[in-house]
């Protein structure tokens, strides 16, 4: 029996429609293929279907292509062809490696009867395909000079549409879209359609915007709770869900995705993960299982226990002695050691079980919770990195080198084993993703940055910075060509550094200074050769890039640990990534 997208089973209609055969046409066809019963019974010959136009196909997957109330554009051609591409290319790639029912299914149902989704997935299909057609090359497909006049008109609709905005009134799109005249929505409505504006801000490159609608997001997920006498979560100022507590969820650790990499680039207090969100169900001890079921439990659980790492670890930090905290992170390095090594295990089952039964993406999915593995082990030996001596990165080169292979293998990229590595080492070859990449599944972005900022080995750190270099990749807020360019700095900053200092110069911070005041820094070529090459005192303990939202400009954040203990870090303006990722809606404005 058919179903609609919303997954509840309904009574089916006796189909009088145009679908039917040509020889049932307007009686009541059971529309079975090849010919339809009701001419074999009857004897008579079944002349067939007419063949399906993209509209009618979508009717069969039962997907909202209808003329919405109001929505004068729902038999524009754009429009279908915008929605068909949402459709077929990004709502896989959304899903990521692991598959997602909100992509999948919850959006689209929504999507029926809210106009604002329905605008929002308009705009959305009509960006992505902009984005994955952009042949310009790795180092400018993410650079995005001019908006989609279709793909802007449909977003600004979207907007109006949630907050029921009058034509006539000018307000700014790249704001928050929620405030109080969001009295007529739903809660699970307001956060599918932020979800869909921070995915259209990400893609056009509007970090500052985007990271507004992350805000927007989690302040309603703060506010609200949940009513077990009505089996719905509530808000003060909307009208309760109407999906399930697990489709919350979903929505739920969609946000603090979206909140742990908005971190990454703020590193302020208010962006920091609430974990008594809506009832954090997450947030406990899950038995990891002998094997995994699929990927997405393996993908899960990992996540699901590194918050709990994280969690656990900042309250020791904030609210014990600096002794106790100590002991207390020696306590959680061992814990979360033993718990890695269980879930390697059944992740190890998981791939033994299926052979050569895995899917494509399955294969991906298994390579990138691999890169994760390896980089949380390094984590974890380390001793917590912000404690650990910058030197002792060093012995785990092995391991950056797995992290190096695995990304490789993913971005479809191979080694020229023979150069020397200078200038040309890499070259494209086939792989999985060939074109420009959009997702907000965490991917190869994260552990290639940390790669080629921790490991000084100058060969391993620069195949990091070409495979950043090499894909267009844009995986929640991370960016690859930004990250690229940010690990690039770092490279240069502490090589050149090396190279003006012996190993016993004291003064690392001024030295750090005048090395960064130097304007030709890439432009020198300093003879580093291995790790040691580069001494303890040149090295830096941390380095991100950062964004300013009042001032919408990118900084490479950086420091050593002498300058921790003092609060002091380096802030050198970016303007390179500012140009690339935060370009505003200077057209409508």
């Amino acid at each position: 029996m058919p179903r609609s997208i919303s997954g509840e089973l309904q009574r089916a209609p006796q189909p009088k429609t145009k679908s039917g055969c040509l020889t049932c046409k307007r009686v009541k066809c059971d529309e079975a293929k090849p010919n339809c019963l009701r001419c074999s019974s009857t004897g008579r010959k079944c002349d067939g279907y007419q063949k399906s136009s993209p509209r009618s196909l979508f009717r069969d997957y039962q997907l909202p292509l209808y003329s919405l109330p109001g929505l004068v554009r729902s038999e524009n051609d754009r429009e279908t062809r915008s929605f068909q591409y949402f459709y077929e290319r990004t709502v896989p790639s959304l899903a990521g490696y692991c598959g997602s029912a909100f992509w999948n299914r919850l959006v689209l149902q929504v999507s029926q009867h809210e106009k604002s989704v329905w605008h929002a997935l308009v705009a959305l299909g009509a960006l992505h395909e902009n984005f994955e057609k952009n042949e310009d090359g790795p180092a400018t497909q993410l650079i995005r000079q001019t908006q989609d006049s279709f793909a802007i008109q449909e977003y600004v609709a979207a907007i109006r549409a949630l907050l029921n905005v009058s034509d006539n009134l000018d307000f700014n799109p790249s704001t928050p879209a929620f405030t109080s005249s969001a009295m007529n929505l739903t809660v699970d409505v307001c956060l599918v359609s932020c979800i869909l504006f921070v995915c259209f801000e990400i893609l056009s490159g509007h970090y500052v915007s985007a990271i507004n609608h992350i805000r927007s997001g989690m302040k309603i997920l703060r506010e609200a709770y949940y009513d077990p006498r009505s089996g719905t979560y509530r808000h003060p100022l909307l009208k309760p869900s109407t999906v399930t507590k697990l489709e919350m969820e979903t929505l739920r650790s969609m946000f603090f995705r979206l909140q742990s990499q908005t971190l990454t680039l703020t590193r302020i207090e208010t962006d920091k993960p609430l974990y008594n969100i809506i009832e954090q169900p997450s947030l406990v001890q899950i038995e990891i299982p002998e094997c995994f079921s699929s990927i997405a439990e393996a993908r899960d659980i990992f996540e699901n226990y590194g918050c709990l790492c994280s969690h656990e670890y900042h309250i020791a930090v904030g609210k014990l002695s600096s002794a106790k905290a100590a002991h207390v992170s020696d306590y959680l390095i061992q814990k979360y050691t033993l718990i890695i090594n269980k879930w390697t295990a059944a992740l190890d089952r998981f791939e033994q079980s299926r052979g050569h039964n895995l899917t494509t993406k399955e294969q991906v999915g298994l390579k990138i919770l691999r890169m994760y593995r390896l980089q949380t082990i390094i984590t974890l030996a380390s001793g917590q990195s912000e404690n650990s001596n910058s030197f002792n990165w060093d012995q785990y080169n092995s391991l950056f080198e797995g992290i190096i292979s695995l990304a490789a293998s993913i971005a479809g990229t191979r080694f020229d084993t023979d150069s020397t590595f200078s200038t040309n080492l890499l070259e494209k070859g086939e792989g999985f993703y060939l074109k420009p990449s959009f997702t907000l599944d965490n991917g190869i972005i994260a552990p290639l940055y940390d790669t080629a900022v921790l490991c000084r080995d100058p060969i391993i750190r620069r195949k990091a910075v070409h495979i950043l270099r090499s894909v267009s990749r844009q995986e929640g807020v991370f960016n690859s060509h930004v990250s690229a360019m940010a690990a690039e700095k770092v490279i240069a900053i502490e090589e050149a550094a090396a190279s003006r200092l012996s190993s016993d110069y004291h003064d690392s911070i001024l030295s750090l200074t005048t090395i960064v005041s130097d304007m030709n820094l890439e432009q020198q070529d300093h003879q580093i050769t291995k790790s040691s090459d580069v001494p303890k005192n040149v090295r830096l303990t941390y380095a991100y890039p950062t964004v300013d939202t009042t001032k919408r400009e990118f900084f490479l954040t950086i420091g050593q640990e002498e300058m921790r203990k003092r609060k002091m870090h380096i802030d050198i303006p970016f303007p390179a990534a500012t140009a690339v990722v935060d370009i505003e809606f200077k057209s409508i404005q």
